[in-house]
């Protein structure tokens, strides 16, 4: 996984957020039109699609930060 827990789950939330934003697009009165709803309909297909690619292994950097005193 190339991205921190966190922004993967963030990612995810902000998807859902889009969701429901199309949700009230499509069905409120007025509805949005054709070309807004396929494009909110493309930007969250191409988010899914960046997710489903991020198949590498998981490894969390500890990063130790060490001062080095020895000077």
């Amino acid at each position: 996984m190339l991205h921190k827990i966190s922004d993967f789950c963030n990612k995810i939330d902000k998807i859902k957020e889009l969701s429901d934003k199309l949700r009230v697009m499509k069905y409120s009165h007025p509805k949005a039109t054709d070309m807004e709803i396929d494009d909110l309909i493309e930007q969250i297909q191409s988010d899914l699609y960046l997710l489903s690619q991020d198949k590498q292994k998981y490894e969390k950097n500890n990063i130790i930060n060490v001062a080095d005193d020895t000077c």
